[in-house]
């Protein structure tokens, strides 16, 4: 019975404590990551990498914004994430002016003066549009000042996304 291999106390133990490695690796990775992956940047600011790589976090953009529809990251955003500009369509609607490319001193943000930049594509969440529910409303198709959203033949919000820049002001 020499060739068949024993369990040790020793092997149970490194054995636990790969397992609990792993789960270190997993959870830090999650936390720099953090839970919601698409966040909104400022326009000219769509590229991940170079804008990670270059923001100051200095909050210039927020601090500057005229409509205040940048808010700074907090923890729960996630550690590459935290204190770096994320649009908040709830406190403002992103209207392209470009203050937050003049005033970063970094260029993390560049062409924020035109409307053509695309931040994100509205999304319809059917769950909560009164439209879908019940219909009669066409808030946000009145609010877009691009004509992203049409109303379809239920009178439903549809987004033609060719036309919709993520400037925010349906939300």
């Amino acid at each position: 019975m020499g060739d068949q291999p024993s369990i040790t106390r020793r092997g149970v133990l490194v054995g636990a404590g790969a397992v609990a490695g792993m789960f270190a690796v997993g959870g830090a990775a999650y936390a720099l990551e953090g839970e919601d992956r698409g966040l909104l940047r400022p326009p000219g600011a769509q590229d991940e990498a170079h804008f990670r790589a270059t923001c100051l976090k200095c909050n210039r953009c927020e601090t500057a914004c005229p409509q205040h529809c940048l808010r700074t990251g907090v923890l729960e955003d996630g550690l590459l994430n935290w204190r770096t500009p994320i649009m908040d369509f709830h406190r403002g609607v992103c209207d392209f002016c470009g203050i937050c490319e003049d005033v970063c001193p970094a260029g993390s943000i560049a062409g924020a003066h035109d409307p053509a930049q695309v931040i994100g594509v509205a999304v319809v969440d059917r769950e909560r549009c009164i439209a879908w529910a019940q219909g009669g409303c066409q808030v946000c198709v009145d609010a877009c000042p691009y004509g992203a959203i049409a109303l379809d033949d239920a009178n439903r919000p549809v987004v033609d996304q060719a036309k919709c820049n993520g400037c925010g002001a349906c939300e």
